[in-house]
């Protein structure tokens, strides 16, 4: 690979509170494929810019991808951010979507979006200093190669993810990622390679353990999984809202892993929490800084949402009291 010195952020981003955006779902989700738990928004948007500027400084440019709107308070005068609009990455026909799974695979479509970006969902926050080559080393992606059977539960992406693989068993096997023996078995990867260690028996890929953090991808990775499957991407295209017959960006991630296109990094790097009432594991991460990624997920089990808002936002505004460049001077 030859070393980009460019990387991009790419963020999705939705205002489930923009009339004219519920008005457009509405006249397509009957059944309510698109429940509110999974796209409302926190206002939490400033405080991802604002740690982007404090601890990402180095970044080429920031692609904010929506439906059409824009938080009022967002500068959009910044050299730095691209307000990309679904229609810029996904053909007419196909619009409007309101699936993450066909948005993720249309990302290398962003006009003039570099070879290297990193893509975050929104409730991914980078929390302390992090360096290019915390993401990207030598044009080669940071990632975990741990094998990890794909766990069959209702709830998720798991059938997803099973597309995913039954594409991925058609072109690799054990062979290939025991090609790249010292990416699979690592010791950064510390216990962990026991998972790895214990799927060996079979020759079939059986499944990647996926940590559900910022994903550094390659645009040609993209482009090579886009000129095998055509057909199988417009597919899932064709779905306005999230499908179980979807294939997904975690594809992407995969096909990099196997031919060995990555460089191993540790799984402590980031840490996952799914948003409880009690806040107070959240509030000791966020300013105790104690990963550099810190994922906040959202989910059903939360109870008392407007109460728990409030006491993450203010954690987000002890951690991230100043404006950034991204913010208009009112």
């Amino acid at each position: 690979m030859i070393k980009n010195e460019k990387i991009d952020f790419v963020l999705t981003w939705v205002d489930d509170s923009d009339p004219n955006w519920i008005e457009d779902k509405n006249k397509y989700d009957t059944n309510n494929k698109l429940p509110s738990v999974r796209i409302r928004d926190w206002d939490f948007l400033k405080y991802w810019f604002r740690s982007i500027e404090e601890n990402a400084p180095w970044v080429n440019k920031i692609h904010l991808v929506t439906w059409g709107h824009v938080p009022k308070w967002l500068e959009l005068d910044n050299p730095k951010l691209n307000i990309v609009n679904h229609r810029d990455i996904i053909d007419e026909k196909y619009l409007p979507v309101f699936s993450t799974t066909a948005l993720e695979i249309s990302l290398y479509n962003i006009p003039n979006i570099a070879e290297q970006f990193v893509y975050f969902n929104d409730d991914m926050f980078i929390n302390d200093k992090v360096n290019s080559d915390d993401f990207f080393v030598n044009g080669l992606p940071k990632d975990i190669g741990v094998m990890s059977p794909i766990l069959p539960v209702q709830e998720g992406v798991a059938h997803i993810v099973l597309n995913d693989l039954q594409l991925i068993n058609k072109y690799f096997n054990r062979t290939d990622y025991l090609k790249h023996f010292t990416k699979f078995f690592n010791l950064k990867y510390g216990v962990n390679n026991f998972r790895s260690l214990i799927l060996l028996p079979w020759n079939r890929i059986m499944g990647f353990y996926d940590q559900h953090l910022p994903l550094p991808l390659l645009k040609s990775s993209y482009q090579e999984v886009w000129n095998r499957f055509p057909e199988l991407m417009n597919d899932t295209l064709s779905h306005r809202f999230r499908d179980n017959r979807d294939y997904s960006v975690w594809l992407m991630r995969y096909w990099q892993l196997l031919t060995g296109n990555f460089v191993p990094r540790s799984l402590n790097f980031g840490k996952y929490y799914q948003i409880e009432d009690n806040t107070v594991n959240i509030d000791k991460e966020i300013n105790q800084k104690l990963h550099k990624l810190i994922v906040l997920n959202d989910n059903e089990r939360l109870v008392n949402f407007e109460k728990t808002k409030e006491e993450i936002t203010r954690y987000f505004d002890n951690r991230y009291p100043d404006k950034s460049s991204f913010e208009k001077e009112f």
